[in-house]
């Protein structure tokens, strides 16, 4: 009897991990056949049943609708990714390893602003950058960006920087080292994982941003990937099937990222349940 229980519990999380992962998987699966199905299909509305043949011109068309979109999206999402890390790194060292009187203060104000949705500064930060005459350029989208993001990588560098104990900072001092040589030389490198899960994360959360790029962007010059890839449901004729095209397009790079990083950032998250 107790053989069967332990069976049926063994069972039971097995069953429930791939429920969870059909659902999961569901939306998935829809956008990959409505990619591939022609408009007369389309019109049917039957998203979930198979293509009758794959229809690869839909990726044609919509990379092409994409192609500058998608340009400016890495043009913009690169150095604000570089930026938010950079800055938020230099952050991270000085509130965490020196001490000055209202750095509990600024460090709660930090976590607030990481999980304050930016679209209540919506209307401020596009009033900044009109007054700053930077709407509608690659650097009035990189400030905004900036703007949002280092908060959250601030946060999430500091919370791998306290691991890193005084008594290093200390004997670097005494042995002359500076406090950006041992940021450059030893902090950083010790923290390798924690800057990776940082920079994953903002760059996913730039490229895929949609609402702030729609506001400060006017032409298709500047416009990045995600405004354009909204365009391709069509105006008149509803063309799901290019639309679903351009957004398994528009995945393709931050799994990119996500393939070629993804043992910094599984080492980054697992750092958190580390025991000392």
């Amino acid at each position: 009897m107790s053989a069967l229980v332990s069976r049926k519990e063994k069972i039971f999380p097995f069953v429930v991990v791939i429920i969870l992962a059909v659902l999961w998987l569901m939306p998935v699966y829809a956008m990959v056949v409505t990619s591939f199905k022609t408009q007369a299909e389309i019109a049917d509305q039957r998203y979930m049943q198979p293509p009758a043949h794959l229809e690869w011109h839909n990726f044609e068309v919509a990379f092409k609708a994409l192609e500058e979109g998608l340009v400016n999206s890495l043009i913009i999402t690169i150095p604000s990714t570089f930026l938010c890390v950079f800055i938020g790194s230099l952050a991270a060292y000085y509130l965490i390893l020196f001490q000055f009187r209202y750095a509990t203060q600024v460090f709660f104000a930090i976590v607030v602003a990481s999980f304050l949705p930016y679209q209540v500064v919506l209307i401020p930060l596009t009033q900044l950058m009109n007054a700053l005459r930077l709407l509608d350029t690659y650097t009035g989208l990189i400030l905004a960006y900036l703007i949002v993001n280092v908060p959250m990588a601030t946060l999430i560098i500091a919370t791998f920087f306290m691991k890193t104990p005084r008594s290093f900072l200390e004997a670097a001092a005494i042995d002359g080292c500076r406090p950006f040589t041992f940021y450059r030389r030893v902090l950083m490198p010790m923290s390798i994982p924690g800057v990776m899960s940082a920079a994953i994360l903002v760059f996913v959360q730039v490229f895929n941003e949609f609402l702030l790029a729609l506001a400060l962007t006017l032409s298709p010059q500047v416009q990045p990937v995600m405004p354009v890839l909204a365009t391709l449901k069509g105006s008149e004729v509803a063309q799901w099937q290019i639309q679903m095209a351009g957004a398994i397009i528009t995945s393709i790079v931050p799994l990119v990222v996500f393939i070629f990083l993804s043992r910094y950032f599984i080492s980054g998250l697992m750092a958190g349940y580390s025991k000392e």
